[in-house]
């Protein structure tokens, strides 16, 4: 850290400029209730300032009406360019979306850290850094010989651990290790939340990359296809998106997902961490964790929709080309009728010469043989089945999303594999679609297009059809 670096940081970085404004209690405070208290982590516009002006009004009844603007006002300042405390955008919908970006998450974070702790847990923080030293030796340096003497050593102290629970022996935790291990938990799935903000902009970045190339690109589609194959293969093949996509699958596994929500169940239910933690500030922490994830694999997935973006402009731009070459043609036919050539040579094309079919060089007509047949012939009769027409169905999505709450009102999520097998298909692909459009139109549903499911099906008419798809999760949502 040099001199020069630290000036132009102040004078450029939006943490610390947030940090020096003269409203920096405000906007902190204002954000930390929204978007952690009230664990928002989008808002549409009558949202944030429906919870600006209530938070004004307080605000100024406790300090003498210290805030002139209004709440619009205000909102303008922390999302225009200059500031950029929160990011705007537009969404499917017609109003704008607010979001906090890394820069303000960092601040957060920071003025948190500040906060004078009941004590340190520099135990569990030595342990976790010991644990991940031996975990980088164990997986470089050591070879099969000293891998197995160490996963023996390893058996050998489970054993005697086993051994010590038999003989009565109280190994259990005490009330300062049980601190210890919930405020580094506390710590470390809110240093993850605010790693999710960061993740999003950098994934955001690599996708802005790709529109550039789309939109620079002036050679064929397969060139910009490939282009665009390129970026998404440089998301998915970096560090940060295999560590993001391997967390994705381990949050979105159904084991992994119960035995969580086992869990913090479990950690409630402890003296110790109740007496630190009245409000249960880490019990839906799964939700809050899953939808952040789901907003930076939407983010991935937008890939495709610029594809298709382009390919529908290209298409626009070459059927416009060929229009306007068929209207200069119809001009040229027109002023040809009106002005007809005395010359014989009249008209010439540059490149390779043309060969003119012209009408009188084609042959006369010939009349064609007619056919003779015989008065004694019998029509013959053709059947026609009918019954298709009447295996006319409906698909009651209604019914389904039924199927869908009976399920989710015993476990916290589940896959469209268990539905099926609970609630067999009977009208065919039509309904599995039925099943697709509800979780592409719901907020609680998730379609994993990086994992590939085969379901079996029974269609109305009997047949077995199997059917190839994305993995669809359905969530019970936040309550």
């Amino acid at each position: 850290m040099k001199f020069d670096y630290l000036k132009h940081l102040k004078s450029t970085n939006q943490t610390i400029k947030l940090l020096n404004s003269d409203n920096f209690a405000f906007m902190l405070s204002f954000f930390h209730f929204v978007f952690v208290k009230k664990a928002h982590i989008v808002l549409s516009h009558s949202e944030i300032i429906q919870y600006l002006d209530d938070y004004l009004f307080d605000l100024n009844n406790s300090y003498n009406n210290i805030f002139v603007k209004t709440a619009k006002e205000y909102l303008n300042d922390f999302s225009n360019d200059k500031n950029g405390y929160l990011r705007k955008y537009h969404g499917d919908g017609d109003e704008p979306l607010y979001e906090l970006t890394p820069h303000t998450n960092k601040a957060l974070e920071f003025v948190e850290s500040l906060a004078k702790s009941e004590f340190v847990a520099s135990r569990s923080k030595f342990n976790i850094i010991f644990e991940l030293l031996e975990d980088l030796e164990f997986e470089t340096k050591l070879d099969n010989t000293q891998r197995i003497k160490k996963l023996q050593a390893q058996k050998d102290g489970i054993d005697a651990q086993i051994e010590s629970i038999k003989f009565k022996k109280d190994l259990r935790f005490d009330s300062s290790r049980i601190k210890e291990h919930y405020i580094q938990i506390d710590e470390l799935v809110r240093k993850l939340k605010y790693d999710f903000s960061e993740m999003e902009y950098n994934f955001r970045d690599l996708n802005k990359l790709a529109m550039e190339n789309i939109t620079l690109r002036d050679d064929a589609k397969s060139g910009v296809l490939d282009s665009v194959f390129e970026v998404e293969d440089s998301i998915r093949n970096s560090a940060q998106g295999k560590s993001f996509f391997a967390f994705w699958q381990l949050l979105t596994d159904l084991k992994r997902s119960e035995k969580l929500t086992r869990l913090l169940k479990n950690l409630y239910e402890i003296d110790s961490v109740k007496s630190i933690d009245k409000d249960e500030k880490l019990a839906d922490i799964k939700y809050t964790l899953l939808k952040s994830a789901d907003k930076i694999y939407k983010v991935s997935a937008k890939l495709i929709e610029q594809l298709r973006r382009f390919i529908d402009d290209r298409v626009w731009i070459e059927n416009k080309r060929v229009l306007e070459l068929c209207k200069n043609i119809e001009k040229s036919a027109i002023f040809l009728k009106e002005n007809q050539p005395t010359q014989r040579e009249f008209f010439s094309i540059k490149g390779n010469s043309l060969k003119i079919d012209s009408i009188f060089e084609k042959s006369l007509y010939t009349p064609k043989t007619p056919q003779l047949f015989e008065k004694n012939d019998k029509p013959q009769e053709i059947n026609i089945e009918m019954n298709s027409f009447y295996n006319l169905f409906f698909v009651d999505e209604e019914l389904l999303k039924k199927n869908i709450a009976q399920m989710l009102n015993t476990q916290p999520q589940c896959t469209l594999e268990e539905l099926t097998k609970r609630f067999a298909i009977s009208k065919g692909v039509s309904e599995l679609v039925s099943y697709v459009s509800i979780a592409r139109n719901s907020e609680d549903a998730m379609v994993d297009e990086s994992v590939c499911v085969k379901l079996e099906i029974v269609d109305f008419d009997g047949m077995i059809k199997v059917v190839k798809m994305p993995k669809i999760i359905f969530t019970k949502g936040k309550q």
